[in-house]
């Protein structure tokens, strides 16, 4: 069942006007060409046609699904700005606008091919902005290892960015220790710290930084008792946090989280505009597709006509409707009245011949769902 916001590409047969639809549509949905070049599509053999009916919905359900990740993609990364097809909004286009494009897709190709080769590109497409989504999600995965290091309390937090190098004493025989303490035991720690271990120098106990639940404190001792003060700080729920620092370490850290950021930038501005620029090309990609879905299905089931005066020619013509808010229920019913006599096609003597190629909810008339917009999650 399409959406309320879904077109609805239908097909009947050539007896009847486009201004015939306009006239008992009024008030229910508006009313476009939509342009199948019937006349120029090669049209093979029955059982190839049949053949490419049980496999055009596959490729038209690819196709919407592509440009579906395409819009949402560019609307994440556009804040959600929607895209549009060469500066139109895509309602208006794919009514009002959309024509087949001759020279990307030669009419004279035979029709499995050329819905081939449109779906082939459509999952080319697919497939590349999995790879470029991909690589852009890595640098932002990368960028939040950075920002998780200074997230949380002093527990769970790197230090990097806290402790500076004048904070630190190493030597051969001397190291200062990072030492965390909850901050209803920094009485406790500064009359104990200096008993933890035999040689810890008087006085050294420095606070270098503190939350809303613990206080971080460096202490300097002899390196051959800190086995020693590391059991005793267990010992009285004093935790020792094991830090060492290296500039150049986090130099190459701060270095590589900028180029990162960069790169991120320029990688987030180059997949916006290349969601743009190819969402626009998926689209008119998937309207080809659509056209030969209804193209399919109207021969299938109407079959061919000298009515245009110009030889047998397909028993079809097709439009584009915009139902109206709320108003998909009556259109269905109207153009099911008005289409009652045309659900297949007839042999000679007015018998039902069933309609080949039929798929989903069935209507006397051809029916193609075109959906522009991506349902909402």
């Amino acid at each position: 069942m399409a959406e309320e916001k879904d077109l609805v590409a239908i097909a009947f047969k050539a007896d009847k006007s486009r201004e015939f639809l306009v006239n008992k549509l009024a008030g229910l949905a508006e009313v476009n060409d939509f342009p199948v070049p019937a006349d120029a599509l090669r049209v093979g053999t029955l059982d190839s046609l049949m053949s490419l009916s049980d496999d055009i919905s596959k490729m038209d359900a690819l196709a919407e699904g592509t440009c579906f990740k395409l819009f949402r993609q560019h609307e994440d990364l556009k804040g959600g700005i929607a895209p549009s097809v060469m500066g139109t909004d895509v309602m208006t286009y794919a009514t009002k606008q959309w024509d087949w494009d001759e020279a990307k897709f030669q009419l004279k190709t035979p029709l499995r091919e050329l819905a081939e080769m449109i779906s082939g590109k459509i999952g080319g497409l697919e497939e590349e902005l999995k790879a470029k989504v991909a690589e852009l999600n890595a640098l932002k995965g990368s960028l939040q290892a950075f920002e998780r290091r200074g997230q949380g309390n002093l527990m769970v937090r790197g230090l990097g960015d806290i402790v500076q190098e004048d904070d630190i004493l190493d030597s051969e025989y001397m190291t200062t220790v990072m030492v965390v303490i909850q901050k209803s035991s920094m009485k406790e720690f500064l009359l104990e710290y200096e008993r933890l271990a035999d040689y810890v120098v008087p006085l050294s106990a420095k606070a270098i930084s503190e939350d809303s639940e613990y206080v971080l404190f460096g202490v300097t001792l002899f390196k051959k008792c800190l086995d020693q003060f590391k059991t005793s700080c267990r010992e009285k729920r004093f935790t020792v946090r094991e830090f060492e620092f290296n500039a150049e370490a986090l130099a190459a850290d701060d270095a590589k989280k900028a180029e990162d950021e960069a790169e991120c930038s320029r990688q987030t501005a180059m997949l916006s505009n290349w969601c743009a620029i190819n969402y626009a090309e998926g689209l008119t990609m998937m309207m080809h597709l659509k056209a030969i879905r209804v193209f399919i299905e109207s021969v299938l089931r109407y079959g061919f006509t000298s009515y245009r005066g110009q030889g047998m020619a397909p028993n079809m013509q097709a439009v584009m409707l915009t139902p109206a808010k709320g108003k998909m229920d009556a259109l269905r019913k109207t153009l099911g009245s008005l289409f009652a006599t045309s659900a297949s096609l007839m042999d000679e003597g007015g018998d039902e011949v069933a309609v080949p190629g039929a798929a989903g909810e069935f209507y006397p008339y051809v029916s193609v769902s075109v959906s522009v917009f991506p349902p909402v999650l």
